[in-house]
This record gives structure tokens, C-alpha cells and sequence, in this order.
């Protein structure tokens, strides 16, 4: 057996094995910190890059996309750019056409190409000027998101015909004419010829094909013409087809008609009802299908389907399943 007499030689073993004790179990309960995050509570800011009165360009092959002049610039690194007043435009690479744009604010994600645009924003294309508080573009899927205010104004490529629509929000597709809008739309058309007159609408959605030259409306639709007004669920306005002899307006589900009437009396209210209305531009006639009724002044008509005219008194009944009643003779019965 060995004996350690010296007491200070003991009190500086334990001394030594309770430190490596302590150090042992700390390593095994410390968490692995990354190299170089340790003591690293708060991100460091990004560094942003301000010009003022500068112009700026995006390249694509050599060609500049995207241009704009604009009164200050806030730039992160070459993907991030926030500008003032940007005014500029936007070529599209294969097709010789150009986006011109304007506005308050603006920001640009080179990456995803996307441009937001915000504050009395105004785009121009080649048949159309769109406005709003926001809007916001995708150049890859070449489209734009409008919001608050939104206003279009512009003429059908293929009958010249001027228009203009204004809604809550809109999606539009500028190189597909085509659009959609929701929320309170409304609108007017004017005809490139003053004598073919003109129409307003309004619906709660609606749906604008350039190409086909084809408005569709739903929800809540009117649309007046000239001395008559027409409700329904929903319809749809043949702008192409409106000085040719096809229909130029087909409506749907719970239609009405309402119209004043010349006659040697007097003016006198029409109104007529229906589940489809078809609309004839060069006969100036109406065809109701699907429980046609019409009303006017004490008469009324009923049958399998109706023709009525423009501001003309005349009503045509087709005789199948025709019944014509005059609400004076069935007075006259019950007395």
C-alpha cells in the first residue's frame, strides 16, 4: 500500500481530476454553433445603393428590355431597385411592340421580372391605356394585375370601336387581348360610325376577347342602348358582328327588356321577359325564347317565342304553344 503524506499534494490531485470532471461534462452539454456565428444576435442591415436622376436599363441578349427614367433609385445588389416617379417603357423580344408605363412609385425584381407600379400608374399598349392605383407586371407571363380604380381605355383592333371599362380589379393579358375584370363593372362603347350609335353596360364580372371581339358579362347584368334597357344574369356582346346581319348580343337567365314605344297615342312602356334574348343588328329585332312575355301599356302577349322590333310597334308571335290574353277581357269575366 502506498501512503501520501503530504496533504497539499492530495488537495491539488482532486483539485486537478474535479477540473476535467467540470470541462468533460461542459463539452457534452455545449450546442454546436456554426464557425463564425457565435455572439451574432442581430442580422447586419443590407447595404442599399441610392442615384438620383438617373436612367436605368435591363439587357436581354444584348437588347434593352426594360428602360425607365426615373428622379431617385434605392438599388440592393443588382436584382432589387426601388424607384421614383419611374416613367419608361418595356420591348418585347419577339414581337416589335412596346409597354410604356408610368407612375409615383415603382419596384423591380430583376430575378423574377417583376414590376410594381404604384400610385396614378398609367400603361399604354398598342390598342388600349390602362390606369390605377396599382398595378403590378409579369413580364414572362405578360401579365398585368390591377388594383383599385381601375380604368381601360381603347379601341377593338378589328371594328375600331371605342371603349371603356372600369372595375375594382383586373387581369390582363396585353399580347392575347385579353382581360378580365370584377367588381362593379361598368362601361360605354361608342361605334366608329356616329349614326350606329352606341351602348353602356355593367355587370359584376366580365370577360374581354380582342381577338374574337367578344365582350362576356355575368352577375347583375345591364346594358342600355339608345331608347332601350336590358337586364339578365348574364351575356355576351358581339362587337365584330354588330353591323352584319348575326346576332350581335345574346342574354341569358331572367332577362328583361324595357323600352319606350312611339305609337300615334303617345309614347307607351314596353317590357318584355324572358329566359334568352337574341339581338339582330341589321333587322333591328329582338328574339325572345324560353316563356317570352310581353307587356304593353294593358296588353299582354305570351307565347313559344316572340320577335319584337326596335322602337316599332309590332310584335311577332310564333303560333306554337302561342296565348295571347288582354288583361281588359279577363276583367271583363270576372264581373
Amino acid at each position: 500500500m502506498i501512503k501520501i503524506r503530504d496533504k497539499r499534494s492530495i488537495f491539488i490531485i482532486f483539485g486537478y481530476l474535479a477540473l476535467n470532471a467540470f470541462i468533460f461534462e461542459l463539452s457534452l452539454t455545449q450546442k454546436n454553433v456554426p464557425f463564425g456565428t457565435k455572439n451574432k444576435h442581430k442580422s447586419i442591415a443590407p447595404d442599399f445603393t441610392e442615384i438620383e436622376n438617373l436612367d436605368y436599363f435591363h439587357l436581354r441578349d444584348g437588347v434593352p428590355q426594360l428602360s425607365l427614367a426615373a428622379n431617385k433609385m434605392r438599388s440592393q445588389g443588382e436584382d432589387f431597385a426601388e424607384f421614383d416617379e419611374p416613367k419608361g417603357l418595356y420591348n418585347y423580344l419577339q414581337k416589335d411592340k412596346t409597354i410604356r408605363y408610368q407612375a409615383l412609385e415603382g419596384i423591380y425584381k430583376k430575378a423574377k421580372e417583376i414590376l410594381t407600379l404604384d400610385g396614378k400608374v398609367k400603361m399604354t399598349t398598342d390598342d388600349a391605356e390602362y390606369f390605377a392605383d396599382h398595378f403590378k407586371y409579369y413580364f414572362k407571363k405578360d401579365l398585368i394585375i390591377g388594383k383599385s380604380n381601375v380604368k381601360v381605355v381603347g379601341d377593338d383592333l378589328k371594328t375600331k370601336d371605342h371603349f371603356v371599362i372600369e372595375s375594382e380589379t383586373m387581369r390582363a393579358y396585353p399580347q392575347k387581348q385579353y382581360s378580365t375584370f370584377k367588381g362593379n363593372v361598368h362601361g360605354s362603347l361608342v361605334r366608329k360610325k356616329n349614326y350606329e350609335g352606341g351602348m353602356s353596360f355593367s355587370s359584376l364580372e366580365m370577360q374581354m376577347d380582342g381577338v374574337k371581339s367578344l365582350a362576356q358579362l355575368q352577375g347583375d347584368v345591364m346594358m342600355k342602348r339608345e331608347g332601350y334597357l336590358i337586364t339578365a344574369g348574364k351575356g355576351d356582346i358581339f362587337l365584330e358582328n354588330f353591323n352584319k346581319s348575326l346576332k350581335y348580343f345574346v342574354f341569358n337567365d331572367d332577362v328583361k327588356v324595357t323600352e319606350t314605344i312611339k305609337t300615334p297615342t303617345g309614347n307607351t312602356l314596353r317590357r318584355a321577359f324572358s329566359e334568352r334574348l337574341e339581338g339582330f343588328a341589321r333587322e333591328e329585332k329582338m328574339i325572345l325564347s324560353g316563356a317570352p312575355r310581353v307587356e304593353m301599356g294593358t296588353d299582354v302577349v305570351k307565347g313559344y317565342r316572340i320577335t319584337i322590333r326596335e322602337d316599332i310597334d309590332l310584335i311577332e308571335v310564333d303560333d306554337a304553344m302561342s296565348d295571347m290574353q288582354m288583361k281588359k277581357k279577363e276583367k271583363k269575366e270576372k264581373n
